[in-house]
């Protein structure tokens, strides 16, 4: 649900404004990357967000298989990149992502939260995985009892 004025503006025929979109790549073991789909940098309620353009391929939808978009990140310098490279091997980060106004950036209107895994980056572009397959295929449970993990369990 988007705010009033921002529905307004979305209805106008010129809209001077327009949107901003904003991402926020989160791990424990890095800093959390701040990137705003622009191409200034901005600082929104005393927060920098690196501007960097970036789109999402929305899925397919393929019979047996879990939805998941793909998100595209204009590989420009190094801001970016250096905060990946601290992430461990197969390092899942959380993405979050908030539409704002350029009229008034501190109020969200829309927000959502995925996962974001399978994190790669050419001289172009940074691409990632947008969504819950990963986690739903990862066990329940850190150890199983099984023959192999626990032999004196199950009968010879």
């Amino acid at each position: 649900m988007v705010t009033a004025a921002t529905r307004e503006q979305l209805q106008r025929v010129n809209d001077p404004d327009g949107l901003l979109v904003l991402l926020m790549l989160e791990h424990p073991s890095m800093e959390t990357a701040r990137v705003v789909n622009d191409t200034r940098d901005w600082v929104i309620d005393g927060t920098s967000w690196i501007g960097l353009p970036f789109r999402f391929k929305l899925p397919n939808s393929v019979q047996g298989e879990a939805p998941r978009a793909q998100l595209e990140i204009d590989n420009v310098g190094r801001a970016l990149i250096q905060d990946l490279e601290r992430l461990p091997p197969g390092g899942a980060l959380q993405a979050t992502v908030y539409v704002v106004s350029r009229a008034s950036p501190t109020v969200v209107d829309y927000m959502f939260t995925a996962p974001l895994s399978g994190v790669s980056a050419t001289v172009a572009t940074v691409t990632g995985v947008v969504g819950n397959d990963d986690a739903l295929r990862a066990p329940a449970v850190k150890m199983r009892f099984d023959p192999t993990t626990a032999p004196g369990l199950f009968a010879g």
